[in-house]
């Protein structure tokens, strides 16, 4: 009886040792196998609930976040300009000199001419934001009228710390992928991660991208000018030679005589070419005229 007892005992022992046995090594499969997804959810989780809320987690980040105040506040610049000018080369060259000057670039230059009483033209510049208010103001004191004056300013600071802290957060999902990638045995699990990590670096490069334009706006701002000069059509003098009475009127004198000879001539080439028709007309007429001066002549009027 105390045999059956021990064995028993024995054979319990045995089966909750292969059962704890069993047990963690299912665990440690599923851990092996379920690594990447449990960490890449997480990591994907932390990313949206990041992008969502504009703002990183951590303390430090939202103190730099709240750490803007209006001195810091990221601002791009706009400015169009209407204004007339005396004399637009010369306006235009130093406008463009002036923006060298202060460390800017010429965007668009294009010129026309409205009829034949004025000229136009557009120019399109960016300056530093720190010059802008200087340029503009020079500008203008350089024109004889301001037809237009519009400046226009786009706080951008929020969006900018919204786009750092996704950077932020796209670069832990990075950092986080490539190590589950030196780590990957499996075929299909370095394509999953390969691919995720694709899109997350694509994600990343659209954000830098986003990020440098915002800041390149707000470093420099952009001042678009409308040029105009009307032109003044004035009379020049006439030269000596337009002033020469008597040679014009030699001149006059001349055309005449030659005008007269002319129209003589012309008369005379009619007469003689058309003679062959004129003659015979001549000589009909004549003969007709003599026989009725003649009868009348022979029949006298009579005289009561």
């Amino acid at each position: 009886m105390k045999m059956k007892w021990k064995f028993s005992v024995i054979g319990l022992l045995l089966l909750y040792f292969l059962f704890i046995t069993g047990c963690s090594s299912g665990t440690e499969f599923s851990k092996d196998a379920g690594e990447y997804m449990v960490a890449e959810e997480a990591a994907m989780d932390f990313d949206d609930a990041s992008a969502r809320s504009g703002f990183s987690n951590s303390s430090a980040e939202r103190t730099e976040a709240q750490s803007f105040n209006s001195t810091d506040r990221m601002m791009i610049y706009n400015a169009n300009l209407s204004i007339e000018v005396k004399d637009y080369h010369k306006i235009e060259a130093e406008i463009q000199e002036k923006v060298n000057i202060t460390g800017g670039y010429i965007v668009e230059s294009s010129i026309y001419f409205s009829g034949e009483d004025r000229i136009s033209g557009n120019l399109v510049v960016k300056v530093p934001q720190q010059n802008f208010h200087s340029f503009i103001n020079e500008v203008e004191l350089n024109s004889i009228k301001v037809n237009d004056r519009r400046v226009q300013g786009n706080d951008v600071t929020e969006e900018y710390i919204d786009l750092d802290s996704r950077l932020k957060s796209k670069r832990v999902v990075e950092e986080r992928l490539l190590g589950f990638m030196k780590e990957a045995e499996r075929t299909e699990d370095l394509l999953k991660i390969s691919s995720d990590l694709s899109k997350v670096q694509e994600e990343i490069e659209q954000i830098l991208g986003r990020m440098n334009y915002l800041q390149t706006n707000v470093n420099f701002s952009t001042v678009t000018i409308q040029m105009s000069e009307k032109l003044v059509n004035v009379a020049t003098i006439q030269d000596s030679e337009a002033l020469n009475t008597w040679v014009n009127a030699k001149s006059l004198f001349i055309d005449s005589v030659n005008g007269v000879i002319s129209f003589f001539s012309s008369v005379t080439i009619f007469l003689i070419g058309r003679s062959p028709i004129i003659v015979p007309v001549v000589m009909v007429t004549f003969v007709v005229v003599y026989f009725v001066k003649k009868k009348g002549n022979d029949n006298p009027p009579y005289e009561g």
